[in-house]
């Protein structure tokens, strides 16, 4: 697979439908459209999730997933604000990757705010017409010093 610093020649075009794929899905979550969100992903067992959305953080299928983002956005009642940065994409063929900074933000219920910024890598394949993420993992680094967890890495 090429690296994210060298593109192929052509690509037909995937690289611009995937980063569409990503703008839809950030203006989907800052909806709370779980309709749309759950679009982006392979049907089924097809997909495999390492996330920050739990417990559990491991989601080996779609509805799973999807229940997931379900009790998360249940936690929002007022908006959330969801944008991608720094997204690189290699494809080759039917398959392609991506890697990018995730910064969610919001107010829990209970007024308490919620903002981070999350590491994330997308395996995503081509399935009939539609590029769809088949794979994700996100993550937070973590001081080394405590363990915890960065919310607000400058990465």
């Amino acid at each position: 697979m090429p690296s994210l610093s060298s593109r192929p020649a052509t690509d037909n075009g995937a690289e611009a439908q995937l980063r569409a794929l990503e703008t839809s899905l950030a203006s989907a979550f800052t909806k709370k459209d779980i309709d749309a969100v759950m679009a982006v992903y392979a049907p089924g067992k097809s997909l495999f999730v390492f996330d920050l959305v739990g417990p559990p953080g491991v989601y080996s299928s779609w509805d799973g997933y999807r229940e997931a983002w379900s009790h998360f956005f249940a936690m929002f009642p007022g908006s959330l604000y969801y944008t991608i940065s720094d997204l690189e994409i290699a494809v080759s063929g039917d398959v392609a990757y991506s890697r990018s900074l995730h910064h969610l933000s919001g107010n829990r219920a209970d007024g308490t705010p919620y903002d981070i910024t999350a590491r994330v890598t997308d395996v995503y394949r081509k399935i009939g017409p539609k590029w769809l993420i088949v794979q994700e993992h996100a993550s937070l680094p973590l001081d080394r010093q405590t363990f915890k967890p960065i919310l607000h890495s400058p990465l």
